[in-house]
């Protein structure tokens, strides 16, 4: 289903997504992290959303500790879910 949505309507949600990884909730944090994990396994592999673990990374010294936290257990979930040949 992700893959028949129209590109721009999926850089929305991202953007969104990424734009919650300082909420409040530790439980949301958490769900935001395995979404953004969800999404990267669908679209890194397809050589789509290639910022993202750059972005994650500068988020990991990030001065919000919310932000931090997420960006280093999203990549946690990355990391679960794919192959390392697709992350080069």
């Amino acid at each position: 289903m992700w893959l028949n949505l129209e590109p721009l309507f999926k850089n929305n949600v991202k953007e969104a997504i990424m734009s919650s990884l300082a909420t409040e909730s530790s439980m949301v944090r958490s769900q935001i992290a395995s979404l953004i994990a969800a999404i990267a396994q669908i679209e890194i592999p397809r050589g789509e959303w290639t910022e993202l673990i750059t972005n994650l990374c500068t988020n990991a010294s990030h001065e919000n500790q919310q932000i931090r936290l997420t960006s280093l257990l999203t990549i946690g979930y990355i990391c679960e879910e794919l192959n390392p040949e697709d992350l080069t």
